[in-house]
């Protein structure tokens, strides 16, 4: 074989690489020299191994370096163009990953046999717009929402926070519209995303609509992106690295296709409340002298959510877990019921009340949950199990309580509130259940976690309870407001007009309970809270955060790495502040223990402050940019 030494080839591996890596240099022989294209998808010799690669550039070699050979080119028709590729390594130094990360999220499932036989077209030149529209799309109704996808043209791509919301989007599409629908999310099957990826890839015209990942395919052209259900915290990847916002990644899409932007909820998330405030985002509602953006209610209107104030005497004298009004509302259901709480088990801690003692992970510091079936100690959090003791085990008092309630507790409590006399079949339902077994059949009263709510068929439920909502409310995180106000407005969207829907709270008179009739105010409250602290909007935030196998040992990596970093930033940039170091919570998680800075960026470009800092930090440390924690790891 004959090697042409003339040029380099800067190659993309197709594999899982650590983030200090991103391209390795290759050769090509005399046969393929005028075949090489920047962007085409190759085969490559690898750590004694055969797998697919990318090019990414391709330079001359003033040194006569001898390298690896290039194997083969398994299309000849770019996969990818430069622009896509350039912004895919800019994403990888933003988000700490090597830039096969984000290309293998980009392309079908890799097989030879039907790559060998896949046609592509060469791309058209994209037709750049002098001014891409970034508007909000607020709806209030099913028939407002409709409105939003009936007029689309060309490539739209519509993003989603879970798949069952991707059903709901179809429905709303006109018919002629539907037959051009691609779907894209994790849980299709190979041959599913193979044959999306080539019809999304060879469509010139093609409704895409998918869950984040989505966000990442490589379109010959994009016309629009419409980020629905904005405001949901599942637009973000807080479980699986790359941790990156939906939202953030739309405004890159923005700038590489100079395609169209929206935004769009019935329920706006507090960001972009901000932003149609200060007039940075158009919006298809008109204003008000105020600037307000809802129309105010009148505080005894009867469809308002009802809330149930805990500090009354009546409650106590019930001395059960639901008032007297929710008893009898719940024994006299003819249709379904939902009750909503975000902990499963049956107690949220056992607490000594001779001294204070409270049952603990000894790793992590935090209460242990009871589980009243296994009679067991747990935490969510690790594998330790304890069984329950039925005396202290620092004192050996017997005196023991039992504080906050799951969704174990609230389901017992049920059953003994409605013995025998009930037709309805009550069901547990978290992230974990088997929705096999759950029929809409029946009357239900369906017991569960934020993880229910895609089960429940809001037409048939006549009442609707929220329990234990104080514990989200003391969660010490910026964002714990604002997630409750969306799970309430959700619940407002959705559910019937004539249906009834209570909040128990020993906080009635906190903002989000004044702000029911009102809803301007929690937006401003918060809003304001936040500018106080130079907290998002007002300031990016990015969580950085490490891993060790002791206590000391984080902590340590932690104060080094902001020691390094607070020289760096006289050079970066003035507009930067840290918080930190701070323990996570829990401190000890997947078998490392925790430790945390946080930085706040008051730059109109804080992306590019981001890859500037980044390369102060070390490779054993995790990026989270815009979290919605700044405590979980």
């Amino acid at each position: 074989m004959n090697l042409y030494f003339d040029v380099i080839l800067k190659i993309i591996p197709l594999t899982r690489l650590p983030r200090a890596f991103s391209t390795f240099d290759y050769q090509i022989n005399e046969e393929l020299k005028t075949s090489v294209e920047i962007g085409q998808l190759v085969k490559i010799s690898f750590r004694n191994k055969e797998i697919f690669g990318v090019i990414f550039d391709i330079e001359k070699n003033s040194e006569n370096e001898k390298l690896k050979c290039l194997i083969e080119i398994v299309n000849e028709i770019p996969i990818l163009n430069k622009k896509q590729l350039h912004l895919y390594i800019q994403l990888a130094e933003i988000y700490l990953v090597s830039p096969s990360t984000f290309l293998k999220m980009a392309l079908c499932p890799l097989q030879k046999r039907k790559l060998k036989k896949m046609i592509l077209k060469k791309e058209k030149p994209n037709i750049k717009k002098e001014k891409p529209n970034q508007e909000y799309y607020l709806y209030n109704s099913e028939h407002e929402h409709k409105k939003l996808y009936k007029n689309l043209k060309k490539t739209t791509l519509i993003i989603v926070p879970e798949i069952w919301k991707i059903e709901e989007i179809k429905k709303y599409l006109p018919q002629k519209l539907q037959t051009k629908v691609v779907t894209w999310y994790a849980e299709l099957s190979n041959k599913e995303k193979f044959e999306n990826w080539l019809q999304i890839k060879k469509e010139e015209e093609t409704i895409v609509i998918g869950t984040r990942n989505a966000l990442f395919l490589p379109f010959n052209n994009l016309d629009k992106v419409i980020i629905d259900y904005e405001h949901d915290e599942n637009l973000k990847s807080w479980d699986s690295s790359p941790k990156f916002q939906s939202k953030d990644i739309a405004k890159f899409l923005q700038k590489l296709y100079s395609c169209d932007l929206i935004f769009s909820s019935f329920s706006p998330s507090f960001e972009k409340y901000y932003e149609i405030s200060k007039g940075t985002i158009k919006i298809n509602k008109k204003m008000t002298k105020d600037r307000l953006l809802f129309k105010r209610k009148k505080i005894n209107e009867k469809n308002l959510p009802i809330i149930i104030n805990f500090t009354n005497k009546d409650f106590f004298k019930n001395k059960n877990i639901f008032s007297l009004e929710l008893e009898d509302k719940i024994k006299n259901s003819k249709e379904d019921v939902f009750i909503y709480l975000n902990r499963k088990g049956y107690a949220t801690s056992v607490t000594c009340m001779n001294c204070n003692f409270v049952e603990s992970d000894p790793l992590t510091g935090l209460p242990l949950i009871y589980k009243k079936e296994q009679n067991i100690l747990y935490s969510p959090y690790n594998n330790f199990i304890k069984p329950l003791s039925a005396t202290c085990p620092k004192c050996n008092s017997e005196l023991t309580k039992m504080y906050g309630y799951g969704t174990e507790l609230v389901e017992s409590e049920l059953k003994k509130l409605l013995n025998t006399n009930t037709n309805h079949n009550i069901i547990n339902i978290d992230k974990n259940t088997d929705l096999s077994k759950f029929s809409e059949d029946k009357q239900n009263i369906i017991i569960g976690t934020i993880a229910a709510f895609k089960s429940i068929n809001w037409m048939k439920t006549e009442l609707i309870v929220f329990l234990d909502i104080d514990r989200q409310l003391a969660i010490p995180e910026y964002l714990s407001t604002e997630n409750i106000w969306h799970n309430i407005q959700e619940v407002e969207y959705y559910r019937r007009t004539d249906s009834k829907f209570y909040i128990q709270s020993n906080k009635a008179e906190h903002t989000i309970f004044k702000s029911l009739g009102e809803k301007d105010r929690i937006y401003r409250t918060d809003l304001n809270n936040r500018q106080k602290l130079g907290l998002f909007p007002y300031k990016y935030i990015v969580k950085y955060y490490y891993g060790g196998d002791n206590e000391g040992q984080s902590k340590f990596q932690i104060e080094q790495t902001i020691k390094n970093l607070n020289l760096a930033l006289t050079k970066i940039s003035n507009n930067v502040t840290i918080l930190g170091p701070y323990e996570m919570q829990p401190k000890y998680f997947r078998r490392k223990y925790w430790y945390s800075f946080a930085i706040k960026i008051a730059e109109k470009n804080p992306f590019l402050v981001i890859r500037q800092i980044n390369q102060f930090i070390p490779g054993n440390h995790k990026i989270d940019p815009n979290p919605i924690s700044l405590l979980s790891p």
